[in-house]
C-alpha cells in the first residue's frame, strides 16, 4: 500500500514537471544533410524556426467551491464521516458489552458456590445445572456478539 502511494506521488510530481516543460518554445532547424532537428534550445549557427505549441483546450477547468459537483462531493464525504463515527461508537459500545460477557463467563467458569440475591435479601445458591446453563448462555452470547 505504501509503495502504491509512493508511486502515485512520483507520477504526480513527474506529470506536473512535464506540464511545465510543455509550455516552453520549440526550435527547429535543418542541418546540411537535410535532417530536421527539434530542440528546446536554439543554436546560433543555423537558421532556426520557432514553433509555438498549440494550446490544449481539453484541460478541464478548476472546480469552484459552489459547483454542484463539489457540493455533492462534500455531502457524500460528510455522510461517510458521520457513518464512520457511528460505527466507531457502536464498536466501542460492543467492546464494552463483550468485556462484560467475558467477565461474567469467567466468574462462572472459576467454580465455587454462586448465589443470586432475592428481592427480600436472601441468598439463593445456584445448582450445578443452573451454573452449566449460565456458562452455555454466556458462551453463546460471546460467540454471537464478540469477534
Amino acid at each position: 500500500m505504501k509503495n502504491l502511494t509512493r508511486l502515485g506521488i512520483i507520477l504526480l510530481v513527474a506529470s506536473s514537471c512535464l506540464s511545465f516543460n510543455l509550455s516552453a518554445e520549440i526550435y527547429t532547424w535543418t542541418d546540411k544533410n537535410g535532417k530536421v532537428h527539434f530542440s528546446d534550445k536554439p543554436i546560433s549557427d543555423a537558421k532556426v524556426t520557432t514553433i509555438k505549441p498549440r494550446e490544449n483546450n481539453n484541460i478541464s477547468k478548476t472546480v469552484s467551491s459552489n459547483s454542484q459537483w463539489q457540493q455533492d462531493y462534500n455531502k457524500t464525504k460528510q455522510a461517510k464521516a458521520e457513518e464512520a463515527q457511528k460505527k466507531a461508537k457502536q464498536k466501542q459500545k460492543n467492546t464494552g458489552y463483550c468485556n462484560q460477557l467475558k467477565s461474567e463467563l469467567a466468574l462462572y467458569q472459576q467454580g465455587g458456590r454462586l448465589y443470586l440475591m432475592s428481592a427480600d435479601g436472601e441468598r439463593n445458591y445456584q445448582s450445578e445445572e443452573q451454573l452449566t446453563a449460565k456458562k452455555k448462555k454466556f458462551a453463546k452470547l460471546i460467540k454471537q456478539n464478540c469477534r
